[in-house]
């Protein structure tokens, strides 16, 4: 006798096909929502990891060092002459930009211990202005160093000589003449070869001593910071004695 599909199983079959349409929709769905995401978010996701990425800067965003400034060893003050020698030390190897007076007037490279040196720079009478920079093997520059004023300077300290006076006769029983003086600008001031104080009103008190009694030779010896001399010469008669 043939066997019939009872009612369980045709029911079992529907729940099946069922299933199976859920299934299928919810495949549908989420290959929808892939595409949807592909189209809407992936630049963005792209952007984030971006951030990332090492190839993400690009030449213009890398920061640039510069090197440090070069360093003078012997800027003068002032200066006799019109022309000098100026040294200094940078990074082995680095080039250095001097500049005088506004533009750059010549330019030189570091040795291997760092030592650079101008020779022969031109000034000009009065106020000069000097800076320079340093060049690093990538070609990139420092900032400039601080500006320094130089004065070219040829006249001759002047020398005032207050007390005592040419041909004074000087009375005491101390053995030491006392020389009262001055000069118009900042000096180093020597009196028979020791140096006297120069206050900052530019005058000076030294006391000399005296060996014997007679005739003694004063020399006084300016030299002012641009190294230009002056001398002023007298001679006293002193005497050991009370007044």
């Amino acid at each position: 006798m043939p066997r019939y599909p009872t009612n369980k199983t045709k029911i079992t079959n529907e729940e099946l096909n069922k299933k199976l349409f859920k299934t299928l929709l919810a495949i549908v769905g989420i290959v929808l929502l892939l595409v949807l995401s592909a189209v809407f978010f992936a630049p963005q996701v792209g952007s984030f990891f971006g951030l990332f990425s090492v190839n993400r800067n690009q030449p213009d965003d890398i920061a640039v060092i510069k090197p440090d400034q070069p360093v003078f060893s012997n800027i003068p003050k002032a200066s006799k002459s019109n022309s000098i020698t100026i040294n200094g030390y940078t990074q082995p190897g680095y080039s250095v930009k001097l500049f005088v007076n506004g533009p750059e007037v010549a330019r030189v490279i570091a040795g291997s211990d760092g030592i650079f040196t101008f020779n022969d720079i031109k000034l000009i009478d009065g106020q000069n202005t000097i800076f320079a920079k340093a060049i690093d093997d990538s070609n990139v520059e420092s900032d400039s160093t601080n500006i320094f004023n130089i004065y070219v300077d040829k006249d001759k300290p002047k020398i005032e000589l207050t007390s005592p006076k040419d041909g004074d006769k000087i009375k005491n029983l101390d053995k030491r003449i006392t020389i009262i003086g001055s000069v118009n600008e900042k000096s180093q001031v020597k009196i028979n070869d020791k140096i006297a104080i120069v206050k900052p009103d530019l005058s000076f008190e030294f006391l000399l001593g005296v060996q014997n009694e007679g005739n003694v030779k004063i020399t006084v010896l300016a030299i002012d910071e641009a190294g230009n001399e002056n001398k002023k010469e007298i001679t006293v008669n002193y005497e050991k004695e009370s007044f």
